[in-house]
């Protein structure tokens, strides 16, 4: 559990997860990325698991921007 639980519960976990939301919403609405393929073996992290060296991806393209249409 990143945050903890019960009374010693982080108390800045709301805005971490926020701002962990938001930049990834910017990433992934400004480029596009593919997944790198490889070995990906789970590793034991707490009660979870997860890939042992992290996920890799590359950006393979910038996403033009498209044009909001004007309020009248």
């Amino acid at each position: 559990m990143p945050f903890g639980g019960g009374a010693r519960r982080c108390i800045g976990d709301a805005l971490a997860i926020f701002e962990m939301k938001l930049v990834l919403a910017t990433i992934l609405s400004r480029y596009e990325m593919k997944l790198v393929t490889g070995n990906e073996k789970p590793q034991r992290r707490g009660v979870t698991l997860a890939p042992a060296n992290g996920v890799k991806m590359i950006i393979t393209n910038q996403r033009v921007p498209q044009k909001q249409p004007a309020v009248v």
